[in-house]
């Protein structure tokens, strides 16, 4: 299960200027071998010139019972005009036998500092670095606007480079609806994972839905509400 939550998560440069994208607020099912294995909500809010953009998986049903996984992903920052500049992230994943936590702010937008699994860090990253949240908030307006699908982004203590491709248009239907679909892939280079993720232009490129597939196992999370 703990594979499963982490996945649902996944499912995005301040020299790169992103066009905010409207609030908004998600929900979605997440699914394994045919069966519902918890629920994921995601939210957009603006409050004056901050934002704050939450996802949030928890199991449910006998998933919830067994492992009582829980997942809170959250990003905080400025709205600079129409740019979204990322200030704090935390990354929360804890079930009955694990309690793990990443969590760092911009000191500068050059300069993260935050402790990972309890262990403190410091980095020098390049400007314009986001973090995993803020980056599907990004991936959202690369797509409307056809910019570049390469980030930086810091996570689990390190900076990493992050790069999508796009490979094609495909229709889809989810419990929120039928949708014509954007299909990207996220590149894992060197393993076997293997990370596909389906964006509507009618929904200004939100995720529709994510599949992820890792040791056999595949996951989807699904969109079921939408407004």
């Amino acid at each position: 299960m703990q594979r499963f939550i982490i996945a649902a998560g996944l499912t995005l440069l301040s020299s790169l200027a992103v066009a905010a994208p409207d609030a908004f607020q998600a929900s979605y099912t997440v699914t394994a071998k045919g069966l519902e294995m918890g629920v994921m909500t995601a939210s957009l809010r603006y409050t004056g010139n901050t934002y704050t953009y939450q996802k949030r998986t928890e199991a449910n049903g006998l998933a919830a019972l067994l492992s009582g996984d829980t997942l809170t992903e959250r990003s905080t920052g400025k709205k600079n005009g129409e740019a979204l500049l990322p200030a704090q992230y935390l990354h929360h994943h804890k079930n009955k036998k694990k309690d793990k936590k990443d969590e760092f702010s911009f000191v500068t937008p050059t300069q993260t500092s935050g402790t990972f699994n309890g262990t403190a860090y410091q980095l020098t990253v390049p400007d314009g670095t986001l973090d995993m949240a803020t980056l599907e908030l990004y991936l959202m307006d690369a797509l409307a606007a056809g910019k570049p699908l390469d980030y930086h982004i810091v996570s689990r203590g390190k900076l990493q480079d992050y790069r999508l491709r796009k490979v094609g248009k495909e229709t889809i239907s989810v419990p929120a609806g039928e949708y014509d679909c954007e299909k990207v892939e996220v590149v894992h280079t060197g393993s076997e994972r293997q990370t596909t993720l389906w964006l509507a232009p009618k929904l200004d490129y939100a995720i529709v839905q994510v599949r992820h597939t890792e040791d056999g196992d595949t996951i989807e999370t699904r969109l079921k509400q939408y407004q």
